[in-house]
């Protein structure tokens, strides 16, 4: 081995020990809450780089993108244009533009904010916007992964902070999602028809359609990893520097969208292994994994302090456990055929894509631009890119059977199934494109691409109805979000409300703060009323009507602490939402 080698060995090798000496040094100093609080800084900061390196990777990435995919027709980009468009409008206007997951869209929404105006990673809990400023005065550190907040900040900051603008982001989103799996069916398959079949069947998911119309993190979560595996595939077909730029860029951010999303590393690994193996014998390789390692360092730790959260299971249970297996596969196994939320048609050509072989012309790979010149060797049959797609819809699918709310029936969690769409897509794309040809071959005629899509769009059509409800779920949630607009848009400047969700208020401009703190002592409840002029108000909500004790027991000893006034109510269904405006008691029981 030359000395000049082994240098490099060396040195690269005192940089892991370095990270991981690092790593060790700073989780072992510190106990979780300040770690938390250090998170809460470094989260905004290294996201923000992460974000610029992917724009320059992107950038230094045009040309190759260019001569990439110069083979792909004039009519197949039109079409895809064509399918984006009308796959965006689906959601953008037929699908209710609301929030499905409450209250979780709201945090989200509002940890936005906080990077944004204040490169702080977490949710407030007492907050103000005053003139235009916008200051939280006390922050909570959230369990949820940061990088879709983060996306949300940087729309912010371009756009201002509005619920309407997540809905919009979220709606762009989609579309791009069904770019990125158009773009994976032609790297995978070099067949530019399976892409727009992949592209067609995505479009029209029912699930990806109603959940793109919300600001939840999922859609996001889906796409980045999509386009973090579309990278790394782009990188072993090229085995350019620049593009495994890219793609460790792309997936130290597609890490940080939700706990599982790390999950892509399985498919993005397997690429690697099976496509490309000699890449893990170069320097480049590691050189560029210690990029990864570092650039998702701060969500190792995140992981690291939140490995205790239960995420909601009940008491005593553990969150992740095989017990729940039987239950949660009895429910998202048959999601997938019994033509409900899921069309059936998908699942069809997904398993024709898998026992369907590659033809002789697609599995040439002097037809690719900068065709795998570092001598891969591609299988006839296709074998290792659906070992690849078949693990990625697997690892997304398959984490859910054993989460305790993994089951695509328990509340709003049919969510979770995003994560497994694309993948679906891929193999039912390449499977329609096979069957057509199949069709060729034996029929002699030139109409099967037209028949088959119009059969998939027929197919479609019938979960219209299921696509513009609203539904039940969290309808109580719902109603006290719209009611909570109404008192947003009715109370004067300078007030203040209580309220067990001071973030969709915080996002309204108001002024908010946890209900427990109108629990607290007498000298600080002054400070809010002598501060805000324009009244201190309580806001009776959802969590004081909820079947427990505590939180309904919060709201009442709130009500017999003030001297009250009943300033707006609302009901649905028996139960009642209202806001009260409060007054101090004084030591002998008047105002």
């Amino acid at each position: 081995m030359k000395k000049k080698n082994i240098i490099k060995i060396v040195g690269i090798s005192f940089l892991y020990a370095l990270g991981v000496a690092t790593a060790l040094i700073w989780i072992g100093h510190y106990n979780s809450g300040q770690l938390k609080n250090q998170l809460t800084w470094v989260i905004p900061r290294v996201l923000e780089i992460n974000f610029c390196l992917i724009i320059l990777a992107i950038i230094l990435n045009l040309r190759l993108v260019k001569k990439a995919f110069s083979p792909v027709s004039k009519r197949a980009w039109i079409l895809l244009l064509t399918i984006m468009i009308l796959g965006t409008a689906v959601t953008a206007f037929e699908a209710p533009r609301i929030h499905r997951i409450f209250y979780d869209e709201d945090i989200y929404l509002n940890i936005g904010q906080n990077i944004a105006c204040e490169k702080r990673a977490g949710m407030c809990n007492n907050g103000e916007t005053l003139y235009g400023v916008y200051s939280c005065h006390q922050l909570q550190y959230a369990k949820e992964p940061y990088a879709w907040p983060y996306l949300v900040s940087v729309l912010y900051q371009v756009a201002g902070i509005s619920h309407m603008g997540v809905h919009i982001l979220n709606n762009v989103l989609w579309a791009l999602s069904i770019a990125v799996v158009f773009v994976l069916a032609f790297l995978f398959f070099r067949d530019e028809k399976a892409g727009l079949y992949a592209a067609l069947l995505l479009a029209i998911l029912p699930e990806g359609i109603r959940w793109s119309n919300t600001t939840a993190a999922e859609t996001s979560a889906a796409l980045f990893g999509g386009l973090a595996l579309l990278s790394l595939v782009w990188f072993i077909r090229n085995a350019d520097t620049r593009t495994l730029f890219l793609a460790v860029t792309t997936l130290a951010f597609a890490f940080q969208f939700r706990p599982e999303s790390v999950l892509i590393m399985v498919p993005a690994g397997l690429a690697l292994l099976v496509m490309m193996p000699k890449e893990c014998m170069r320097q480049r390789f590691y050189v560029f994994l210690l990029v990864l390692l570092v650039l998702s360092l701060p969500h190792i730790v995140h992981l690291y302090c939140v490995r205790s959260e239960n995420w909601g299971a009940p008491l005593n249970s553990s969150k992740l456990a095989l017990a729940y297996f039987y239950k949660n596969i009895a429910v998202n196994g048959p999601f997938y055929y019994i033509n409900q939320r899921f069309p059936l048609i998908v699942t069809l050509l997904a398993i024709v894509g898998m026992v369907m072989p590659l033809s002789r012309a697609q599995g040439s790979s002097s037809s690719m631009p900068g065709s795998l010149s570092r001598g891969v060797v591609w299988g006839s049959f296709a074998g290792r890119e659906k070992m690849i797609i078949v693990s990625w819809f697997l690892a997304f699918w398959g984490i859910f059977l054993f989460f305790y709310a993994g089951s695509y029936n328990y509340g709003a969690d049919v969510r979770f199934s995003l994560l497994s769409h694309m993948p679906l897509a891929l193999m039912g794309g390449y499977g329609a494109a096979q069957l057509c040809r199949w069709i060729h071959g034996m029929c002699k005629t030139k109409h099967a691409e037209v028949a088959l899509s119009i059969v998939i769009v027929i197919s479609f059509l019938s979960f219209m109805p299921y696509i513009r409800a609203a539904t039940q779920e969290a309808w109580s949630s719902r109603f006290d979000h719209r009611f909570a607009k109404k008192i947003a848009d009715s109370i004067p400047d300078h007030s203040m409300i209580f309220t067990h969700n001071p973030n969709m208020f915080l996002l309204w401009g108001k002024n908010a703060a946890q209900a427990s703190i109108a629990m607290s002592g007498d000298s600080n409840l002054r400070n809010f009323f002598r501060r805000y002029t324009g009244g201190v108000y309580f806001h009776y909500n959802y969590w004081c009507t909820v079947n427990s004790y505590a939180q309904p027991a919060l709201c009442n000893n709130i009500l017999k602490k003030f001297h009250t006034e009943k300033i707006m109510w609302e009901s649905e269904r028996g139960k009642q939402f209202a806001l009260y405006r409060l007054h101090m008691k004084e030591p002998d029981g008047s105002r």
